[in-house]
């Protein structure tokens, strides 16, 4: 029940910076879709020039917490 609470929050908020944390660790990124038990965010890795955007694909059910960034 949780799940869909916040992947109808998730859907709410695309396009908007989010900090993903994972039982392994935190993720970053800009929220691209949600599908239903799937958030896809566009994460940005790397530093300066080499900056590449990857889409990283998370599971609703394995996320820990969220915090949204206002937009940059």
């Amino acid at each position: 029940m949780f799940e869909n609470f916040l992947a109808s929050e998730l859907t709410k908020r695309i396009g908007t910076p989010i900090e993903v944390a994972l039982s392994d660790g935190f993720v970053e990124g800009i929220i691209t879709s949600v599908t239903g038990n799937l958030l896809t965010i566009l994460q940005t890795v790397g530093y300066g020039y080499g900056n590449t955007t990857t889409p990283l694909t998370i599971s609703i059910p394995s996320i820990n917490f969220v915090t949204f960034s206002p937009a940059g």
